[in-house]
């Protein structure tokens, strides 16, 4: 059965040749990634204090968060228009992820806002060069 009320008829001779995730094994919880950018202009340390704040107020009040979980920030890359991060949280079903996401993207942008750190459209310089003939 799908996320979308449908039946999947997977017939035998693909399933005993198949690698097939479980996600119940050996327990329920998912672990749930978000990646964004902000500007290279942000103080990273005020970033990571807000992204964090944000994401503890979603795994304790979203329906299907672990409340005990402690979200975690990484920055891991200067990307075209931003410093990348990725931020770590729980949920305590696969189907959860979905509203935890929505949840912290919509939390996450409102509170960047309201404190001043920019999330970076991605943005080209082009560079034209005169020509001579």
């Amino acid at each position: 059965m799908t996320l979308q009320n449908s039946t999947v008829i997977v017939p035998n001779a693909k399933l005993a040749s198949a690698i097939v995730p479980n996600y119940n094994i050996p327990n329920d919880e998912i672990s749930i990634s978000v990646d964004i950018a902000v500007s290279y202009e942000s103080d990273l340390e005020k970033v990571e204090r807000v992204t964090v704040e944000v994401a503890r107020g979603v795994m304790k009040s979203v329906l299907g968060g672990v409340v005990d979980f402690e979200p975690a920030v990484s920055f891991y890359k200067f990307g075209e228009s931003g410093v990348q991060l990725t931020i770590a949280l729980r949920g305590k079903a696969f189907v959860d992820q979905y509203t935890i996401r929505h949840e912290l993207i919509k939390r996450l942008h409102k509170r960047c806002r309201e404190e001043g750190i920019e999330i970076p459209y991605p943005a080209r310089t082009i560079y034209i060069k005169e020509r001579l003939f």
